[in-house]
């Protein structure tokens, strides 16, 4: 079922009442500010300038931890790879991108969450661009310099930049993870509410927002700074909720609705040439028969072969008697 996107603005001002009935200024001297109509058009036209033609939103491939959950007691998080899985679903995802979302000979600038397993998904896609297997290295010169040699040939060959940014990290559940505990505190979060649960030395969704609503805020500046005409943000599931949560205004209870996107999943917003982003659609990857496609904890890794990937119209949701909603009362009736 489809979270209704609403794409229209709530921001508002104030009107100014310092006018006389001649349209003149009531302090002599004064210029009179503008009204909230004619802010709202110079900001429209502003950001219809800046505005790339896609933004889009990819979760990780499937990671250790999603693989099998009882490594988050050993190796912190930031620090877990892909598997095997992850891989194959991060180098599809990449072909999906260039085949079928993205226009060809565009520039791409990709902001990317530092976590390993976010940074392996990036190196993953771009393998639809070149192969860094092809880039020979030079008598004594070390193998990180294969990768800063990939990156130039992307950016020279086909116009690829990107940035990290640590405020599109994981939500934090801790450092080392004990699973009864947290099989124990998901459970609780269930009924606590989704957005609010703060895990015990860790951050609730909440948390997320604020620092993405900052990461919003400095990558409409960015824009303008680091112009290309597509944007992809490669991203966790927690933190992709949260985005399109803080980018249309999506309530408590339409958050809570939201699923988490499956491995290698993209999210499509496309730019309506008024200055706004509007959902496109989203693509899933696809698997054979009997096998599954996102990770999810503690089953151990799955021999998986993904077939293609499929365009969907809306975001992915739970049904609504799933979902956690807030009672919120009416006053006494007099």
């Amino acid at each position: 079922m489809r979270v209704s996107i609403s794409g229209s603005d709530k921001f508002n001002q104030h009107s100014n009442n310092n006018i006389n009935k001649n349209g003149a200024p009531s302090s002599p001297g004064r210029i009179p500010r503008s009204t909230p109509n004619h802010f709202n058009k110079i900001r429209a036209s502003f950001n219809s300038r800046i505005m790339p033609s896609r933004v889009i939103l990819i979760r990780h491939g499937q990671s250790e931890g999603n693989a099998n959950s009882a490594i988050y007691s050993t190796k912190p998080d930031p620090d877990l790879n892909l598997t095997s899985v992850g891989w194959q679903q991060a180098i599809e995802c990449g072909k999906a991108l260039k085949n079928s979302v993205l226009t060809e000979g565009e520039s791409v600038h990709f902001v990317v969450s530092p976590y390993v397993r976010t940074m392996e998904t990036f190196h993953g896609v771009l393998r639809a661009y070149a192969d860094p297997g092809e880039i020979g290295l030079a008598e004594g010169e070390e193998e990180d310099e294969r990768t800063n040699k990939w990156y130039k040939e992307l950016e020279k060959k086909h116009n690829i930049t990107f940035h990290e940014d640590p405020r599109i990290r994981e939500q934090d559940y801790g450092n080392y993870q004990n699973e009864e505990e947290m099989r124990k505190f998901k459970m609780e979060r269930n009924k606590y509410g989704p957005f609010y649960y703060r895990f015990p030395h860790g951050e609730s969704a909440s948390d997320v927002y604020d620092r993405v609503s900052t990461f919003l805020d400095s990558l409409w500046r960015s824009f303008e700074a680091q112009k290309a005409r597509n944007y992809v943000i490669v991203t966790h599931g927690a933190a992709i909720r949260v985005l399109l949560t803080r980018y249309f205004r999506y309530t408590v209870d339409e958050y809570n609705r939201l699923t988490n996107p499956s491995n290698g999943e993209i999210i499509s917003l496309c730019h309506d040439g008024e200055g706004k982003l509007t959902l496109e659609g989203r693509v899933e990857l696809t698997y054979g028969k009997g096998e599954g496609g996102a990770g999810g904890g503690g089953g151990g890794e799955v021999a998986r072969t993904i077939t293609g990937y499929k365009w969907h119209k809306s975001l992915s949701c739970w049904k609504r008697e799933k979902a956690k909603k807030r009672k919120v009362n009416l006053p006494p009736m007099i």
